[in-house]
């Protein structure tokens, strides 16, 4: 048992290896300076977001950028709330938004956010095209600064996202996860397999969007995202960067209750299927070394169980260290030991949920 130990840790720690050289190189992308700015096209698709869509709006308003270079694109996704209401109050006085309506669309086979997302590009403009969420928040910088990591081999740039978490120790535990799963997104893209991204912050070029099909051009996914950058990868020739940039930086609300932190982890567990190979060795990886840190201490002897944990925690420092360095979030490491059991036991359970069945609740709707 001992030697199995052993084997597991080693090589979480090599992969690990693997991915802080991944999260140096993207971590080290040094911006272009663009003397000519190119235009952006902002798509903001929203469906019963009454509760976050003023202060998205207000952000949206303060961004620095060219006026004649840069659109908004609002889409009401058929919200049952106040959210067109909202919508249109809110943008009255600012001539680079627009509002669309998804019951205006007539394209009928494509479904969920999808739907909404493809409408909004189809009325659109700009060269680059950049995507965030109804919930979330921007820097003034976000767009000047992601569009200066675009040159003609790369066609698609997608960024960080943090979980705004205050004092709340749950929502902090949210925070230490993406940060996480980011910080190894960020690193499988630098060598050059990424394995996620995170759609509330994610940009490409048209003529990228259009090699990849667009939307129209995808099997259904409940994670439309990866399934785009998966796409990007497989049918053109263009690079995908995702940068450790504090000025990238997109800011999210957490989930506020557990059962909708789980469908959000169901979520991106069955969209992540289909992955490549590194997605399932890190995958295997991860599941064999947290279902020991929750259960060794019952049968390894005491020093190897410490030494093991230990390893464990060392491997994923490596990665995420630069990470919260450099954006100036090392204040959370105080909660990374009880970030550790927190992410074991959602990451030992989480496939198991799937046994009882695969349907996912998201936003009100049912996949």
């Amino acid at each position: 048992m001992d030697i199995i130990l052993i084997i597991i840790i080693c090589n979480y720690l090599l992969l690990h290896i693997i991915f802080y050289f991944g999260v140096r190189k993207s971590s080290g992308l040094k911006p272009l300076i663009h003397e000519n700015l190119p235009s952006v096209s902002v798509i903001v698709a929203a469906k019963n977001e009454e509760s976050n869509i003023v202060s998205c709006i207000d952000s949206l308003k303060k961004i620095n950028y060219p006026g004649e270079k840069l659109e908004i694109i609002l889409v009401n996704d058929n919200s049952g709330d106040s959210t067109l209401r909202l919508m249109t109050e809110s943008v009255s006085d600012s001539s680079n938004f627009r509002i669309l309506t998804t019951g205006d669309y007539n394209n009928t086979e494509l479904i969920g956010k999808t739907r909404a997302l493809s409408f909004g590009i189809e009325n659109s403009t700009g060269e680059i095209i950049i995507m965030t969420d109804a919930d979330c928040r921007v820097k003034p910088d976000w767009i000047k600064s992601t569009v200066q990591y675009f040159d003609k081999q790369t066609g698609m740039v997608n960024g960080i996202s943090l979980i705004e978490s205050g004092n709340n120790i749950f929502y902090k535990l949210q925070a230490l996860d993406w940060i996480y799963l980011l910080a190894l997104a960020s690193s499988s893209t630098g060598i050059g397999s990424p394995l996620a991204c995170i759609g509330n912050n994610q940009s490409y070029t048209r003529k990228a969007y259009h090699s990849a099909g667009g939307y129209a051009g995808l099997n259904f996914s409940v994670t439309e995202d990866l399934a785009m950058m998966r796409a990007v990868k497989r049918k053109s020739e263009f690079r995908i960067k995702l940068p450790v940039n504090p000025d990238c930086v997109v800011l999210t609300n957490p989930c506020p209750t557990l059962s909708e932190l789980a469908s959000q982890k169901r979520r991106w567990f069955r969209g992540g299927i289909g992955i490549n190979l590194l997605g399932y060795v890190t995958g295997f990886c991860m599941y064999a070394v947290n279902s020991v840190l929750l259960t060794g201490y019952l049968y390894a002897p005491l020093n190897v169980y410490i030494l093991f944990v230990a390893l464990k925690i060392i491997s994923e420092l490596m990665v995420v260290l630069p990470v919260y360095n450099r954006l100036g979030l090392s204040k959370l490491m105080a909660y990374y030991p009880l970030f550790q059991l927190y992410f074991a036991v959602y990451g030992v359970l989480l496939p198991l949920s799937f046994i009882t069945g695969k349907s996912i609740r998201w936003k009100g709707v049912k996949y």
